[in-house]
């Protein structure tokens, strides 16, 4: 089973990110062929970043939920949406697997105490 939840409404995104500290959200579509291509990511960053009552991951069809794609400004996906204490903090657009990595690894730091994601050191060559 994935750690990645399915966002239906917008009032469960909204109780998502009311409970939860950190929470990156992918906005997606069925018919998405670069979506497609990214989620094995989003699926594997989620399985092994995501920490219960501190920081989630969710997924939401930008067809079945369109009020909360409009609250959230999208424009074009997949994009992500990385929320803290309710806010949205960063986001990122396209199907770009390093862009992505990077991301919610910084959003994974500051929600389990890694101090300011500012402040980590560079990455070396080899992650990129």
């Amino acid at each position: 089973m994935s750690a990645v939840q399915s966002i239906t409404t917008k009032a469960q995104f909204d109780e998502l990110i009311s409970k939860t500290p950190h929470v990156v959200v992918q906005a997606t579509a069925s018919w998405c062929g670069p979506c497609k291509a990214i989620t094995p990511f989003y699926n594997k960053h989620a399985d092994t970043l995501a920490v219960p009552d501190k920081y989630a991951f969710a997924r939401f069809d930008t067809d079945d939920v369109p009020d909360l794609a409009f609250e959230l400004g999208v424009r074009s996906i997949p994009a992500f949406f990385f929320f803290e204490n309710g806010d949205k903090a960063n986001s990122i657009t396209g199907a770009s697997p390093p862009a992505l990595k990077k991301a919610v690894e910084e959003a994974g730091q500051k929600a389990t105490g890694g101090g300011d994601a500012a402040a980590a050191p560079l990455k070396t060559d080899e992650e990129f």
